[in-house]
């Protein structure tokens, strides 16, 4: 169920920047050097602004997801929109699922932060120079 969504956002980036050089060489071919240098570049940009745009645009209606909401604290609105998705029994279980991970994610967190401690600080910085 993840990679679902992944996969048409990827396709369509990869087709859009197809599209992008496609129009950019049609803009280039159109007019003369001096005209390409001093006006061919602000279309070929000016044209990459609109599906930015159209984007930045359907971005304000797109949902937060469940996992956000719940580590917000907003575990009722996660909770349907989970129940939206799977169904009401695996979005009871997926909540929880996700709950002892936000908890498990705080408590790691915790321990990252120790590793900047002003004693452990200085065996960090040896250990990422020595790697390095």
């Amino acid at each position: 169920m993840r990679g679902l969504p992944a996969f048409p956002y990827q396709l369509l980036a990869v087709c859009g920047i197809f599209l992008t050089n496609v129009i950019n060489y049609i803009i280039a071919s159109y007019g003369s050097r001096s005209w390409d240098v001093n006006t061919g570049w602000r279309w070929m940009l000016g044209l990459g602004a609109i599906p930015a745009a159209a984007f930045l645009l359907s971005m304000v209606r797109a949902p937060e997801s469940p996992r956000f909401l719940i580590q917000a604290g907003r575990t009722e609105e996660g909770f349907a929109a989970l129940e939206h998705i799977i169904g009401t029994e695996q979005a009871r279980l997926r909540t929880d699922d996700i709950h002892a991970s936000v908890k498990l994610e705080t408590e790691m967190s915790h321990e990252f932060h120790d590793l900047f401690r002003p004693g452990l600080r200085k065996a960090l910085v040896i250990g990422a120079l020595i790697k390095a």
